[in-house]
Formats: C-alpha cells, sequence, structure tokens
C-alpha cells in the first residue's frame, strides 16, 4: 500500500514507544500553511518512534493543533521546527548585513511582518526567510523551546551531507510546492521553491530549472523526496530518464509498523534532528 504525505490524518506509533520516556526524546516538527507534520526520534537509537500529519486551514486551526495534541507541548530533550512552503532568498555570508535584512531579502520576495535567518555553514550562506508574525508569535507560545529553522535550510543541509561528487537534482515536494535544488561535488549550485496546481507545471518549473542550469534532462540524476503522485512522477520521468525516488534512510531507523509508508515520503522530516 503506498502511503503519502498527502492523507488529512496520520498517526503511527512505534510498538516500543513509551510516553514516560519523552525527556529523552527529539520532537521534529515540519510546518507549512497547509499542514502540521512531526516525528518522534530516539537520538541515541536514531529511531523515529512516532509519526503524525494533519491538514489545516488557517491560524485558529493551528492553534487548536498545537494545544490539543498529546505531544507538541510535552517536556522533549529538544524541539525543531522547519517552516516549510514560506519564501526564503539565500545571500553568501561576506555581504549579509543584519541591518539590511530586510532590503536584502525585499529583492527577490514581498516582505512579510517577520524575518529569521539561518547561518547555513556547509555553504557559507546566510538564508533569509519571512513568515506572518502571528505564526511566530504562536510557535513561541507553545514550543517556546524549539528551535526554528527554514525548510529550505533543512533540505541543503541534508542533501550536502549526502557527500555526492556527481551534479544532482533533488526535487522535495510538500503541499503543492516543488522545492528544487542542484548539488555538485557537496556545494549548493541552485535552490528555488514554485507553487504549482497540475503535474504539467511541475514538469514546467523542473525542466527550467534544468535549462536555467546549462543541465542536459536525459542524463541528469534526479531524486524526489515528498508527497509526488503517481501521475506527476510518471510525466517526470517521461522527459527526465535518470529519476529515481530517494533512498531509504540509512542514518535513521523505522520499525515495522512505518513499512507502509514510501521511504521518500518523510525522509527529510526524520533526518531534520541531524540537520538542526
Amino acid at each position: 500500500m503506498e502511503t503519502g504525505e498527502n492523507k488529512s490524518i496520520l498517526f503511527i506509533k512505534d510498538k516500543s514507544f513509551v510516553n514516560d520516556s519523552l525527556g529523552n526524546y527529539h520532537l521534529s516538527i515540519e510546518l507549512s500553511p497547509k499542514s502540521l507534520t512531526y516525528s518522534i526520534i530516539e537520538p541515541n537509537k536514531r529511531r523515529c518512534m512516532l509519526l503524525s500529519s494533519t491538514l489545516y486551514t488557517n491560524q485558529e486551526d493551528l492553534s487548536k493543533i498545537f494545544t490539543k495534541d498529546s505531544y507538541l507541548s510535552e517536556k522533549f530533550l529538544s524541539k525543531s521546527i522547519a517552516l516549510a512552503n514560506y519564501p526564503n532568498t539565500l545571500v553568501p555570508e561576506q555581504v549579509f548585513n543584519e541591518k539590511n535584512k530586510e532590503k536584502l531579502f525585499s529583492l527577490n520576495h514581498n516582505l512579510d511582518e517577520i524575518i529569521l535567518t539561518d547561518n547555513i555553514k556547509k555553504n557559507n550562506v546566510i538564508n533569509l526567510y519571512s513568515i506572518p508574525k502571528s505564526l511566530h508569535q504562536t510557535i513561541r507560545n507553545i514550543i517556546p523551546d524549539a528551535k526554528i529553522s527554514s525548510q529550505s535550510s533543512i533540505l541543503i543541509n541534508s542533501f550536502l551531507s549526502n557527500n555526492n561528487n556527481i551534479k544532482k537534482l533533488n526535487l522535495y515536494i510538500k503541499d503543492d510546492f516543488a522545492h528544487i535544488l542542484i548539488t555538485n561535488n557537496n556545494q549548493l549550485i541552485f535552490q528555488n521553491k514554485f507553487e504549482f496546481t497540475s503535474k504539467e507545471d511541475l514538469l514546467f518549473y523542473t525542466l527550467f530549472c534544468i535549462q536555467e542550469n546549462n543541465l542536459d534532462n536525459e542524463k541528469i540524476n534526479t531524486e524526489i523526496y515528498g508527497n509526488i503522485k503517481k501521475e506527476e512522477y510518471q510525466i517526470l520521468y517521461e522527459y527526465i530518464r535518470n529519476i529515481n525516488y530517494g533512498n531509504k534512510l540509512k542514518d535513521i531507523q523505522c520499525g515495522n509498523e512505518f513499512n507502509n509508508i514510501d521511504d521518500h515520503c518523510f525522509n527529510i522530516l526524520y533526518r531534520q534532528y541531524l540537520c538542526v
């Protein structure tokens, strides 16, 4: 059975999960404007103990999820939250100035109410991303001890840690957004994301990025992660023949309870613990 990230409610728990052990676990949250997904990781064994995913429609719904969920407000060894599908821009570390971050961000995006920054040391860049003030306040009220990052930062750190010495296109699908990253010799070459409404849109944006980077769509190594639909994969395969789903995790374990989930679906969420 194929299970992706597009289920309205998903809840899976490892048979060895113990509520009394939360203080020894790490909580990884992935939050987009449409969904809240989280996993609970046992750090010593690097094992996913629990996975939950819920869709929501507005800020009020999100606040209810945060307050009513059995685990989100509990005490953990550590917590992290990745904000997905919010606008971001990368700035070289040597030209970044905290006083000018609004101006730098506005070169590519409309400014939202708050700008946050991540320092991506592996590539010597600063990631600027903008979120609504109300969302930031909700996060700080409910999980004040969580380390906040942009999902794009998590993706960059994750793909660069794969130690690939070949040029690769990494495609991550989340709630009708395509995150496209191109890496080569453990360096980031390109990063952008696009909202799409059809499989043809997804194909167009992917081929556009390939063309803009002077790559050959018949040769470029491509890996897909996230909640991609079968028909979306098929149309990509017609034009990008060297394309595969992301590999099964080697650094995070999952029990038999998670076997019905395709390896590529929550791969990045599981690895968030290693990338923050």
